[in-house]
């Protein structure tokens, strides 16, 4: 029975021949100090039993009883070699589904028809993901924000975005809008006069002469 995503691992099997023209896929280092059964368990874990270790330990090739086979795997998954493995294993394939995940979110964003609030948060979720040393430190610096400072920052994401006024009734609730919004026009009447420009008048005296 040749190897398929549907049937797993199988012990003894080979994997299917590969065009000389293209590389072969490679191991990670958590996966290649595995012994060969348990890589074919990592993989079965993962791709093909969705978390059943006892099965993905019998398509590897193992043997016995329902209650010895659950020891095995309980045995053998608790291994700091493994769980280095599936770690590894996670990582790489949570990069190879990463277009996907990206072109979902963005479709989100993009909807006019989803709601104001889901389209907020993909927004946050692209733009902490496109820079994420600036993120962290923004993240670090509105920890130390105060309530009204928060309410005026995402009043202003909501506004920026064209919400609708339940978006707005939903985040801050009927008797915070107007709190909210006085605090955003008190805000911007404090911008607006510190970047007013300043007139200098030279002192000069009045002679009272008639």
């Amino acid at each position: 029975m040749p190897w398929s995503r549907k049937n797993g691992l199988v012990a003894g099997q080979k994997r299917p021949l590969v065009s000389r023209r293209d590389p072969e896929p490679e191991w990670g280092p958590a996966m290649r100090a595995l012994p060969e059964r348990w890589r074919m368990a990592v993989e079965n874990l993962l791709y093909i039993t969705e978390g059943n270790q006892t099965e993905a330990l019998r398509l590897a090739g193992y043997q016995g009883t329902a209650r010895s086979k659950t020891e095995m795997a309980s045995r053998i998954f608790r291994d700091d070699r493994v769980r280095a493995a599936l770690r590894e294993e996670y990582s790489r394939g949570l990069d190879v589904i990463a277009p996907e995940a990206r072109a979902v979110v963005r479709g989100i964003m993009l909807n006019t028809g989803e709601k104001a609030a889901d389209r907020l948060r993909a927004a946050g979720m692209i733009m902490d993901r496109a820079d994420p040393v600036i993120t962290k430190h923004r993240i670090e610096v509105e920890h130390h924000l105060t309530d009204d400072q928060r309410d005026i920052q995402h009043w202003r994401a909501l506004t920026r975005l064209g919400a609708p006024p339940e978006a707005f009734l939903q985040r801050f609730g009927p008797n915070g809008m107007a709190r909210v919004e006085a605090l955003v026009l008190a805000e911007e009447a404090r911008r607006r006069e510190l970047e007013s420009p300043t007139i200098e008048v030279d002192d000069y005296e009045v002679s009272n002469d008639g």
